[in-house]
């Protein structure tokens, strides 16, 4: 929920949180009076995700991408020889590999 900043003509500003649908105090809280909204200069915003930072481009999460498949290459191609144990060994260490990335 926001918070929104109103001015009381006698208290002064104070913040209250309310949901956006609500509708914007008329009253003081503490005294009663008239008060009014204001529009705060201070906005903090969180971006969150993949995206928002340079480091995010798309040519590395290509090559994120390419990396994980070629070990998953080297998965499928222990499975085809024939070679279960290798098959094993390489699938744990591509887990390991993807889990940290």
């Amino acid at each position: 929920m926001p918070i929104y900043e109103y001015e009381c003509e006698t208290c002064g500003r104070f913040e209250k949180m309310q949901k956006m649908s609500d509708a914007a105090l008329t009253e003081c809280p503490s005294c009663g009076s008239q008060v009014h909204r204001v529009i705060s200069k201070n906005v903090g915003i969180v971006f969150k995700g993949s995206g928002f930072y340079a480091t995010d481009s798309p040519n590395r999460i290509k090559s994120e991408a390419r990396a994980v498949n070629q070990e998953r290459q080297k998965d499928n191609q222990a499975l085809l020889d024939g070679d279960v144990k290798g098959y094993v060994q390489q699938s744990e260490s591509t887990d390991k590999k993807v889990a940290g990335a």
